[in-house]
């Protein structure tokens, strides 16, 4: 499986399907700069202004919006799946690629992969 690596202006994070360990990572719905992507002078609802945002690990890139925060049906909304994050929280670091949407995050339809439930991932049994 070819995974595609997440750089926001050369700042690695990692791979969709890697564990992250850190606990504070940039807002992906305003890219860090926490001013709303969609209207200018306005604070991002996800991150409050701040450009980060706490996620408890271990975690993910979220694989249903490719870490970017943004809704895969209007990218004027946050992700359903991180909540505009971009990184989603994981059970256990014993994981796997979902078999059922092949690590996208996502059903034919464009709804999240109720199997994985858009994270890419699942735990391995």
């Amino acid at each position: 499986m070819d995974w595609k690596t997440f750089d926001w202006k050369n700042q690695k994070i990692g791979k969709k399907g890697n564990i992250l360990t850190k606990t504070t990572y940039k807002c992906g719905f305003c890219m860090g700069t926490g001013i709303a992507p969609c209207r200018r002078n306005i604070p991002c609802p996800v991150c409050s202004g701040q450009g980060i945002v706490n996620v408890s690990p271990p975690a993910v890139i979220c694989a249903y919006c490719n870490g970017q925060g943004k809704s895969y049906l209007n990218k004027d909304l946050s992700c359903i799946v991180c909540r505009g994050k971009g990184v989603v929280a994981v059970e256990n670091k014993n994981i796997e690629t979902c078999l059922d949407c092949n690590g996208k995050g996502r059903e034919r339809g464009g709804l999240p992969c109720l199997i994985c439930k858009g994270k890419g991932v699942v735990i391995k049994r």
